[in-house]
């Protein structure tokens, strides 16, 4: 059980973590420096010959 809290907590505070982010960057209209990992293009697709 106690194995079970402890990961349960971990994931709680990456989520708050998470959560706060997301809520400064819309409040105070602050882009993340590393914006661009959101846009990650698709590579073609390989044509077999």
């Amino acid at each position: 059980m106690l194995k079970k809290e402890k990961i349960t907590n971990k994931v709680l505070k990456v989520v708050e973590r998470i959560a706060r982010n997301e809520v400064e960057k819309t409040v105070l209209g602050r882009t993340a420096e590393c914006s661009a990992i959101y846009h990650q293009p698709k590579r073609p697709k390989k044509r077999e010959n």
